[in-house]
């Protein structure tokens, strides 16, 4: 946007807001590229995969179990679902689907995950700034669910073919919520303000906090029984 004058062949914009997948893949047909796919590919290697089973075996999760891996984190507040909200959904799946959940996120998400399992009768297993990017993704391939605000860990998620529940409130799903093949749920209930929202200093964050611990549970047990 507004760079067409820096660039030797710029790419016209299209005329209508688009996913931002097709907005770059826009730039390849320019060049005459069709692709194939939208769909997302991720490589791990074997030794991901042995660092992610290691250190799900270290805290007492095991292949037979129901693995689920929550993504509490977001580049910027108001795209956070609240974090009693994260811990009242963590307890109902133990509790309810013997679930053994995980708390991921970088090392700047470790005050958040520890916020979460105070508030939570059962112990989760926090992840946050323990594995690399290829070693998460080698955890979410293992996961029997995943459930993340819009981040790029969700979309990490979904490249894994993980199931996923996406939850959005700020941003808009049809620019930048799950794309292609994958087996993932959007749970999206902003009804009262424009999205896009880029209000930093939101202080009720209503359109995270409409979607409801129930709502997200529903979803959860849909993916169970798949």
């Amino acid at each position: 946007k507004k760079r067409a004058i820096l660039l030797t062949l710029p790419v016209e914009e299209p005329p209508e807001e688009a996913h931002k997948v097709e907005y770059f893949l826009n730039i390849a047909r320019s060049a005459g590229i069709r692709p194939n796919s939208v769909s997302y590919e991720f490589f791990v290697k074997d030794s991901d995969r042995i660092f992610a089973e290691k250190l799900l075996g270290s805290n007492g999760i095991n292949s037979s179990d129901k693995v689920v891996v929550l993504c509490p984190g977001g580049n910027w507040g108001p795209k956070r679902w609240p974090k009693e909200n994260f811990a009242g959904l963590a307890d109902e799946l133990a509790d309810k689907s013997g679930a053994k959940i995980i708390i991921s996120g970088t090392v700047k998400d470790v005050r958040l995950a520890e916020d979460i399992r105070n508030m939570m009768k059962y112990a989760p297993v926090i992840i946050c700034g323990k594995t690399t990017l290829k070693q998460l993704a080698a955890v979410f391939e293992k996961a029997w669910l995943v459930i993340a605000n819009d981040t790029g860990t969700m979309h990490l998620a979904v490249a894994m073919k993980a199931r996923t529940i996406a939850l959005f409130g700020p941003t808009s799903p049809k620019i930048t919520g799950p794309y292609g093949d994958g087996d993932y749920r959007v749970i999206f209930k902003n009804e009262a303000c424009d999205v896009p929202c880029y209000d930093m200093a939101c202080k009720d964050n209503r359109c995270m906090a409409a979607i409801k611990v129930e709502d997200v549970f529903e979803k959860a047990e849909e993916a169970f029984k798949r």
